[in-house]
């Protein structure tokens, strides 16, 4: 949606989602301001207070780290600053909290604080999502572009150097990059660029992945934890099997943190022969090793040994933790604050 359209669509769906969160048919009265120069987009009156909104296209993490300079600026006694979207993603959501960033979205949901005031809505759909799978920059060839840049944030990259290292098209990594520009999470010098903020690229692509996409076959194996790693990983190696552990062992080999039961580990090639080389008795239930074929063979890219064993890069076992059960999303936060999560491998 082009802003100055959404601008409209926010004026007019406004006051009828302020009147049903504060319950007064009331609530809502706009006032565009003309010519103030002072970037708000209109005011309006709901709940006792007035309210300067600010609309924006898009709640990527990078557009609410860009803004809340200037909504912070707009404050005063006479208006509180609020961010209006279409839909707020859990990534913007986070970044806009951090930020202390008050906010709506025409989906209705809300995050509203003020002195005796406390708005909270969440689990409204999104009323703005497109029919089909949108372009994104995260789709699985395409996120080469993002973990390449988060193995060494602090390096400068040029769009045909990326394409090289990626193995994809210049034309790909030009639309990449113009998506990642747009969610304003890249810095640009000279024709080069890098992550603005590594942890807000992090949110954005952890938005949009799913570890179910990639092809997994479960089942039991005799053993649990480290123990079952190791022996996996030298029944992989005996059959020439080329493979990398994620999730909780993979937590465990770069940074120990607790416990855990699960084996989780990417193989090249069928998954399922894979399964057959560690005699993997295949089943649902009571399963301790996911067998992982992934959706692209980026999620090598970074592969290093920690602890005796091959591991994805950090980033990409921070990804896959969030979908896994144990504590892996205590690991996950745990993992990430290591600073060793940007450290580019020696």
């Amino acid at each position: 949606m082009q802003p100055l359209k959404f601008e409209r669509e926010a004026i007019h769906r406004l006051p009828g989602i302020l009147a049903e969160l504060f319950d007064d048919p009331e609530s809502g009265q706009a006032l565009v301001p003309q010519g103030t120069g002072d970037g708000v987009d209109s005011f309006m009156d709901a709940g006792g207070r007035r309210w300067a909104i600010e609309a924006k296209t898009s709640s990527s993490p990078g557009t609410i780290a860009s803004v809340a300079g200037h909504l912070q600026a707009l404050a005063d006694e006479d208006a509180i600053p609020v961010l209006v979207v279409p839909y707020m993603t859990p990534a913007g959501a986070k970044a806009a909290a951090a930020r202390r960033i008050n906010w709506i979205d025409l989906s209705g949901n809300a995050s509203l604080r003020d002195e005796g005031l406390y708005v909270w809505v969440q689990g409204q759909p999104n009323a703005f999502a497109t029919r089909g799978r949108p372009a994104s920059p995260f789709a699985p060839k395409s996120s080469r572009v993002a973990r390449t840049m988060l193995l060494d944030p602090a390096h400068w990259w040029r769009q045909k150097d990326l394409a090289q290292h990626t193995d994809l098209d210049r034309g790909q990594v030009s639309r990449v990059v113009q998506r990642l520009s747009d969610d304003e999470l890249l810095d640009r010098d000279a024709g080069q660029l890098r992550p603005r903020d590594p942890d807000l690229l992090l949110d954005a692509w952890a938005d949009d992945y799913r570890f179910d996409r990639h092809d997994i076959v479960t089942g039991h194996v005799s053993g649990s934890g480290m123990e079952l790693a190791r022996e996996l990983n030298e029944q992989l190696a005996r059959a020439e099997t080329s493979h990398a552990f994620t999730g909780l062992p993979a937590a465990w080999a770069l940074n120990p943190f607790a416990r855990f039961r699960l084996v989780s580990v990417y193989v090249t090639g069928d998954p399922r022969a894979a399964a057959d080389q560690v005699g993997l008795r295949r089943n649902e239930r009571g399963a301790n090793v996911q067998i992982v074929g992934p959706d692209d063979r980026g999620v090598f890219d970074g592969q290093r040994d920690a602890d005796g064993l091959p591991v994805v890069a950090p980033v990409q076992v921070y990804l896959d933790l969030q979908h896994l059960p144990e504590r892996a999303a205590e690991a996950a936060e745990h993992l990430r604050g290591d600073a060793s999560l940007w450290e580019p491998r020696a």
